[in-house]
């Protein structure tokens, strides 16, 4: 079962990157994510009243919904989006794979696991990686750059994205199913996202093409409500800092549609590098099944 969710989770993440970029020209991207997560936020609490599953929750699980919304399904597509009309997907994608270090470190702050010297290893090999990656970016540094302000971007919704995974450990941890958890979370996550629209006073109308109505769809039904269900249930069965280890292959599968549909071109140094971040990733995520 754990191999069957996290591939479903690798497959259709390594393509939501590419499928985003063809609505973040076309709206606003605060517009296309209010409207990917209300459209997930519907489908999930039909699913829940036509199984008839419980929708009384207190006040705090229901702040703790609030919150998990706030950081997995808001901010950090907020600025998903942002990054991505600033760098290729592919490039986005591989920004994502910090998520790993994040909930490692935010497991060791807030749950007690530890960080061993071998972990902190595999994150130094990450982050070379990701230096290869950008090292012409990095070689040629402009300050109003648009690339190394996509990457910082990218890199502050990936936080955004595992403070959300912090909160859905605390919640799977009270016995709530999935996907109550994630039928609320995107209703509140959509709803702080129309709050930051309308007060930066931006358009929510969106193009009625079959270009951006199919990738709405995608992104609301796979990206959104199927994938989320999956990475939520493995995180909760195995833990976030093991589950986040999805955020190795999807990037390579990013990387591979992008050098298709973007003209992504492969350099040395940048397969050397996303070399770098799947050892990394997986010394990592090796040492924490050893210790578990």
């Amino acid at each position: 079962m754990n191999l069957l969710l996290y591939t479903i989770c690798t497959v259709i993440w390594g393509s939501t990157w590419l499928v985003i970029t063809f609505q973040v020209d076309a709206a606003s991207p605060i517009a296309s994510v209010f409207w990917r997560f209300a459209l997930g936020a519907v489908i999930l609490m039909g699913y829940c009243g036509i199984s008839r599953q419980p929708m009384t929750y207190s006040r705090k699980d229901h702040l703790l919904f609030f919150g998990q919304g706030i950081f997995l399904f808001s901010i950090n597509y907020m600025l998903v989006y942002l990054s991505e009309t600033m760098i290729s997907s592919g490039i986005a994608a591989i920004c994502s794979t910090v998520l790993l270090y994040f909930n490692m470190l935010g497991m060791r702050v807030y749950f007690k696991k530890p960080i061993t010297g071998r972990v902190i290893a595999g994150s130094l090999l990450g982050g070379l990686g990701i230096g290869l990656i950008f090292l012409n970016e990095l070689r040629n540094l402009d300050p109003n750059g648009k690339t190394i302000l996509g990457l910082v971007i990218g890199l502050i919704a990936t936080f955004s994205a595992s403070t959300g995974n912090m909160i859905s450990q605390k919640v799977y941890r009270k016995k709530i199913p999935v996907m109550i958890t994630n039928a609320y979370g995107m209703f509140y996550g959509s709803l702080f996202t129309l709050l930051v629209g309308l007060v930066l006073q931006e358009s929510f109308v969106i193009p009625m093409t079959a270009r951006y109505l199919g990738s709405l769809a995608y992104l609301a039904l796979f990206g959104s409500v199927i994938a989320f269900g999956a990475y939520l249930s493995l995180a909760g069965r195995i833990g976030a800092e093991k589950a986040a280890y999805t955020s190795v292959i999807s990037p390579v599968i990013a990387l591979a549609l992008s050098s298709i549909y973007e003209d992504f071109k492969w350099t040395p140094y940048i397969v050397s590098g996303v070399a770098l971040c799947l050892m990394g990733n997986a010394l990592t995520l090796a040492m924490t099944k050893k210790n578990s």
